[in-house]
């Protein structure tokens, strides 16, 4: 049996306004090391380092990204963000 005929949930949402909200709402702080950790407060997962701003901003973007899509390969839900609407569709029967 596939899945549709099963039924399944299907996510609807604006992938790359979901992915520049996350790095909007995003802070960025220095360890004692001089590393900088940059997360997402809302999102819990979204976290990740780098040696500057701009190397820590894209190591999150690739989080954030690959975050996103093994949630929706394993069905798992996609963290809310305030004004990014996530809307689940039950298709199938």
């Amino acid at each position: 049996m596939t899945a549709q005929s099963e039924g399944c949930r299907v996510r609807i949402f604006p992938l790359l306004r979901y992915v520049e909200e996350a790095l909007r709402r995003a802070v960025y702080d220095t360890d004692e090391n001089g590393i900088i950790i940059g997360k997402v407060p809302e999102a819990q997962g979204f976290f990740a380092e780098g040696a500057t701003r701009k190397e820590a901003e894209e190591n999150l973007r690739d989080v954030i990204e690959g975050n996103i899509l093994l949630a929706l390969q394993l069905g798992f839900d996609i963290p809310q963000l305030p004004g990014i609407p996530i809307r689940y569709v039950e298709t199938g029967t």
